[in-house]
């Protein structure tokens, strides 16, 4: 049986409300991932979307830009929960003859509403905090991973402030990288989900 071209026209816009309806129920990506560690079998929490900031370096090359990304995660190892920034620290600049982007004994400061939250490394590897693999993957294959140590307190603080920056603070000079892409959003998921409200 054949549709005449009205109705075909009929069944076509029918089955397009349909398609629409059907997408508008589909909830977008979840913006927390929990899975559990093959290697350590820790259960870790990782919020999806990063906080990404960045510096305008025209001085070096025409749309050049530092970058330094963070994203929250939790390890639970039998009920025992720590919390970090995974980061990584990066630049569209190839540094191959240049000095590095974050140099021996310069600081990372995150400052979320006026409140200076230092980026402090344990100097433990991803192992011994009970992670086998990264939960995070590198923007790109020259970024610099770094860990850092955080608390729920300051990360709900971080999800919930309406501006924040990161102050690179090397030779006594501050360098300030500006919000690039929000993940505040992912960010405050990621608190309610671990219990931080």
């Amino acid at each position: 049986m054949t549709l005449t071209g009205r109705r075909a026209g009929a069944v076509l816009v029918i089955l397009s409300a349909a398609l629409l309806a059907w997408s508008a129920g589909v909830p977008a990506a979840d913006p927390v991932r929990q899975y559990v560690d093959e290697v350590t079998a820790a259960s870790i929490t990782v919020a999806v979307e990063p906080l990404i900031f960045a510096r305008e370096r025209s001085d070096l090359a025409a749309n050049s830009r530092d970058y330094v990304t963070l994203t929250a995660i939790e390890v639970n190892v039998q009920g025992k929960r720590s919390y970090l920034w995974s980061a990584y620290i990066w630049s569209t600049i190839d540094r191959r003859d240049r000095q590095q982007l974050v140099a021996p004994g310069d600081e990372l400061v995150l400052v979320a509403d006026g409140r200076p939250i230092a980026l402090r490394s344990d100097a433990k590897t991803l192992r011994e905090h009970g992670i086998g693999q990264s939960p995070t993957r590198a923007p790109v294959r020259t970024a610099v991973p770094a860990l850092f140590a955080a608390d729920l307190e300051s990360i709900g603080y971080v999800a919930r402030a309406s501006e924040l920056h990161i102050e690179l603070i090397h030779a006594g000079s501050n360098d300030a990288f500006v919000l690039w892409k929000d993940g505040r959003a992912a960010l405050s998921a990621f608190t309610a989900s671990v219990g931080g409200g």
